[in-house]
């Protein structure tokens, strides 16, 4: 029986497909420009890892001396920062209470006048030569095709470029990704109790744990957040070898991460029982598995680690990044992206990430944002983070909002144009 797509098309000016920080922020840069909007998101609620994932903070927005990303990061993170009545802590990283932050990213998106639409999946889509025609969406009511002017990848994957056979580069020369995470919450501790920090690392309890074959699934990755009332956030533990465009593979993390939670609170009974005592429990994994690394879709340029090293400036960038080379790697792999002590980022220190890192060569109404633009695998371990996602993501709803209005492709966009909605 051949399968039939029933339902009617329906038609929008931009389709922003993924609802993490670059999505918001392409949605919400989009609608403010006019443009008939529609954010398309497979679970319930919007801001990605940074709500559904659980991911414990947001890193700095500044480089050590000032802040660097500006316009819609900022916006949304004071808003967030003033609800959640929390403050950047010594490094600049913002604690992220999801609850509160999913209110405010439903505030911002709906204010800007963009449509939202859950539990929805981009399964397929359908060209028309270099361009796309329709994107299918599967969810509770069959398949359907949505229509638009321009499409926004905010998948994190790179989805809508992969199905639009955009060329792409995963993981290294041997196919090995940066592991995933999921993250969880404890309640019920003390952390008032505990002399010193909870981090993990190098020479901290966790190091320790992670030697002690009582617990076989934990490693020296733990990064907590205090919420407050006894409760922790952890982004913690790695699930190696999971490739998030596997099905298959990531169904199989979700049941290994709940273990390795578990485990993790089984240890911090064990090692650190002042802060983790009989009474604390491990109330929720996270929804979304945390993934670091996928596919990263080739465009007009290819943002290099040593554009990183050289702290290179370009015409055409569309924000700053500061964040360190932080590649994780499967238990007992070392790190390839040591740099040498000349060429480490110090205060004040910042590299450009260019417009054409997210126009594909071919396509001309996709733009891509997020984790999913054109890097190499060293640089795209340190650009992968929230606040580039933010400021790809804005960059990305402004091309696609101008596309729109000049009724033209991607590709005749002035770069410059594009930077001078960006507020500074």
């Amino acid at each position: 029986m051949k399968l039939e797509i029933k339902n009617v098309p329906k038609k929008y000016d931009v389709i922003v497909v993924g609802g993490g920080p670059a999505g918001v922020a392409a949605a919400v840069a989009s609608a403010r420009l006019g443009a008939n909007t529609l954010i398309i998101e497979g679970a319930t609620a919007l801001g990605g890892m940074a709500t559904v994932g659980m991911v414990s903070r947001l890193t700095t927005l500044s480089d050590g001396e000032k802040i660097i990303y500006h316009s819609l990061c900022t916006e949304i993170m004071d808003r967030y920062m003033k609800e959640a009545g929390v403050e950047p802590d010594f490094r600049g990283r913002i604690p992220l209470i999801t609850e509160d932050l999913k209110l405010v990213l439903d505030d911002i998106v709906t204010e800007a006048g963009a449509h939202v639409l859950f539990q929805s999946t981009v399964c397929a889509v359908e060209m028309e030569g270099d361009n796309i025609a329709s994107v299918i969406v599967a969810n509770k009511a069959g398949l359907t095709p949505y229509v638009a002017h321009v499409y926004v990848d905010a998948t994190g994957d790179g989805d809508v470029a992969y199905f639009a056979g955009v060329p792409y580069e995963k993981g290294d020369d041997e196919g090995d990704l940066q592991p995933a995470s999921l993250c969880f919450a404890f309640s019920n501790t003390h952390s008032e109790n505990k002399k010193g920090s909870l981090n993990g690392g190098k020479d901290t309890v966790w190091s320790v744990i992670g030697k002690d074959d009582n617990y076989p699934l934990v490693r020296n990755h733990f990064v907590p957040v205090h919420v407050g009332n006894g409760t922790i956030f952890a982004n913690a533990g790695h699930l190696d070898g999971v490739d998030s465009t596997d099905p298959e593979s990531v169904s199989e993390a979700y049941i290994k991460g709940r273990r390795i939670a578990k485990d993790y609170l089984k240890a911090a009974k064990a090692y650190i029982p002042e802060v983790f005592g009989p009474d604390a429990l491990l109330i929720a994994t996270a929804p979304m598995l945390g993934v670091r690394e996928s596919r990263r879709m080739e465009a007009e340029y290819q943002l290099t680690t040593q554009d990183y090293i050289d702290r290179k400036s370009f015409d055409d960038e569309v924000c700053r990044n500061h964040n360190w080379l932080d590649c994780h790697t499967r238990k007992g792999k070392p790190n390839p992206y040591k740099l040498d002590p000349e060429q480490k980022y110090k205060d004040g220190d910042s590299h450009g990430i260019p417009w054409r890192c997210q126009v594909p060569k071919k396509v001309d109404n996709l733009v891509l944002s997020g984790r999913c633009i054109w890097n190499d695998r060293g640089v795209f371990s340190s650009t992968r983070v929230m606040p580039n996602c933010f400021a790809t993501g804005e960059a990305a709803g402004i091309a696609a909002a101008l596309a729109v209005k000049k009724n033209c492709g991607i590709h005749a966009l002035d770069a410059r144009e594009i930077i001078s909605h960006i507020k500074k």
